[in-house]
């Protein structure tokens, strides 16, 4: 017989347009998130979307911690093995300047909207405001090279480390990117905001639960997602 402690749970959202799952696994407390679009006559593209990570259970709510996105998730940049291997991550890639140990430097990429972007951590499952201590775009772009490619340094923020070392980053456009500075080696860095083209940072994130299942508490503090229609839709517990 299960228990609780063994037992997946499997939701899906009544959203029509799409086919959107969310699993918890009670045996290790892992969530997965599933998203894929469901194109009609006339379509182009399609798009499928996912996110994992950990969850808690306070009471009558599901509090969400993602992973980081895989190094699969970001093949653009021409890295070697070797690169890769030493700089951890496909879409970080480390920048050689000093910064104060309060500190970590992040340039993002030409499509980052950065003018809009605040600075987070996470303490006792709420965010928490961190200071962006500056804000630039650069006269001209640096050009960075590989042994196999190039890109170029455009903009960038310089942000007050957390003192937990979870760092997330959100936008206008209800974007969020997670960063688990105890797996980053180097405080200034680039990163390819591309990485989460198909994946979600839910850190942060909570679901109302109850017997017939999981809906998204919505915060006038946090606009992570809300015109993501599937993940704002009802999600009803499958048995």
């Amino acid at each position: 017989m299960k228990t609780i402690f063994s037992k997946i749970e499997h939701y899906k959202s009544k959203d029509k347009n799409t086919i959107t799952e969310i699993k918890l696994n009670y045996s290790d407390s892992t969530y997965t998130y599933s998203e894929e679009y469901l194109m009609k006559p006339g379509d182009d593209v399609g798009y499928d979307i996912e996110s994992k990570g950990q969850f808690k259970i306070e009471k009558d709510t599901v509090i969400f911690y993602s992973e980081m996105p895989d190094n699969g998730s970001f093949t653009i940049l021409n890295l070697t093995d070797e690169e890769i291997l030493k700089n951890k991550f496909s879409y970080i890639y480390p920048i050689d300047e000093q910064l104060n140990d309060n500190q970590v430097k992040i340039y993002f990429d030409n499509i980052a909207e950065i003018e809009d972007y605040k600075a987070f951590t996470i303490i006792n499952n709420q965010l928490k405001s961190l200071k962006i201590l500056e804000r630039k775009k650069l006269e001209e772009p640096k050009l960075i090279e590989t042994k196999n490619d190039n890109f170029f340094l455009f903009h960038y923020l310089i942000i007050e480390k957390p003192a937990n070392n979870q760092l997330i980053i959100t936008g206008e456009r209800g974007e969020s990117f997670y960063f688990d500075l105890n797996k980053i080696p180097y405080s200034a860095f680039h990163f390819f905001t591309r990485a989460y083209g198909n994946y979600f940072d839910f850190t942060g994130l909570k679901f109302i639960k109850n017997e017939k299942g999981l809906k998204l508490i919505k915060s006038k503090t946090d606009n992570r997602y809300q015109l993501n229609q599937a993940l704002n839709s009802d999600f009803i517990k499958i048995e």
